[in-house]
């Protein structure tokens, strides 16, 4: 029987890497879970959340990391660990300091690349990010799993006012140029996730019908994707694109961006546009 100690980012992090993990862990017995106590990627974040994972490390099983601390390898050193990573956002999106690239490259990537005993990345385009940073030939590809609580519920499109959602407001979620191309188009854009001020000046100074919902609970969202026509998901940058699977399995008509993996996820159920033509 496994002995498996599972470390998470803390909670205020965001919830998306935990939502796709508790689908896996949620059925793993024998194990333990434990939220890092910092958020944020500050010095006293760090070193803080690697003391708390050295004293809470399991030194007869095994150690997984689930994503985005990864810098918490330092603290599994001489354990069995496992390593989840998500994707490479962090330095293949943001305009960073050539310091903070290099901080970010080392704690982040290089160096938990070299402690952990075994690595997996969400998508083969992760994967082909993440071997930048590592020579190392056994990374494994495992696609996230969809919530069971994901069904099938058939609507029919209604042909005026359609009700768009997009889900994710970060920059790499693209919204403003969505908002651009929704111009004079008669429907409702619904945004998951607490817009700023300056994407709300572009809803109404392109005249967009919309609503904008947060702090959503895992099944207010599986309603926002029941009653909506259309999902969105003209993202810049992705580690897999979990919004795709998540609307087919509701049966919504996905339009995503074309970068490589959405067009590894979703194959050919979605409809492809090149996100930074807004024409397009």
């Amino acid at each position: 029987m496994c002995n498996i100690t599972y470390f998470h980012r803390n909670i205020k992090a965001g919830y998306s890497i935990n939502k796709v993990t508790q689908t896996i862990v949620r059925d793993i017995d024998n194990k333990v879970e434990y939220y890092v106590p910092s958020c944020g990627a500050s010095l006293f974040a760090i070193i803080n959340n690697i003391l708390f994972v050295f004293l809470h490390r399991n030194s007869k099983g095994i150690n997984h990391v689930t994503g985005d601390i990864h810098y918490c390898l330092l603290a599994l050193i001489g354990c069995k660990s496992v390593l989840t990573i998500h994707d490479t956002v962090s330095l293949d999106f943001n305009n960073l300091s050539h310091f903070k690239k290099f901080i970010i490259e080392w704690l982040w990537f290089r160096i938990p690349l070299k402690i952990a005993t075994k690595v997996v990345c969400i998508s083969e385009e992760t994967k082909k990010c993440v071997l930048r940073y590592t020579d190392r030939n056994d990374v494994t590809v495992i696609y996230d799993a969809i919530d069971p609580s994901f069904k099938t519920i058939p609507k029919s499109m209604v042909q005026m006012n359609p009700c768009i959602l997009a889900i994710g407001t970060t920059s790499n979620k693209n919204l403003e140029r969505t908002i651009e191309g929704l111009y004079g188009i008669d429907c409702t854009l619904t945004i998951i996730g607490r817009i700023n001020d300056d994407l709300i000046e572009k809803l109404n100074n392109f005249h967009i019908v919309y609503e904008n919902k947060y702090n959503l609970s895992d099944e207010e969202i599986l309603s926002e994707y029941e009653k909506c026509d259309i999902v969105t998901f003209i993202s810049l940058f992705e580690g897999f694109g979990m919004l795709i699977i998540e609307a087919n399995k509701v049966g919504r008509p996905v339009i995503c961006s074309n970068i490589n993996v959405l067009k590894e996820v979703a194959n050919d159920a979605a409809l492809f546009v090149n996100p930074y033509n807004v024409y397009d």
